[in-house]
């Protein structure tokens, strides 16, 4: 089984190296999927540049992120984590 996890980030360039960082480089996760909910910051530059896939959600809201990380997701197996890393 193959696992995908999806950020859903909205300016947090300062926290999403840590938190990107932190996952284990494991053949059983397929993909990080960080989406970009409007950030006006280099948070989407941050999390590509460290191997994530960038996607954009322009609807704001967390759960319209969350549906956009859902629908690009290619994993058996969606994690959600927040992208400064507290859940």
């Amino acid at each position: 089984m193959k696992i995908s996890i999806v950020i859903p980030a909205y300016n947090e360039e300062r926290g999403i190296a840590k938190t990107l960082n932190k996952i284990p480089k494991t053949e059983k996760i397929l993909e990080v999927i960080v989406v970009d909910n409007n950030s006006t910051d280099k948070t989407a530059q941050i999390a590509k540049k460290l191997g994530a896939k960038v996607v954009k959600e322009t609807k704001q809201g967390y759960g319209y992120a969350l549906q956009r990380g859902f629908q690009e997701a290619k994993g058996d197996i969606i994690v959600t984590l927040d992208a400064d890393g507290q859940y």
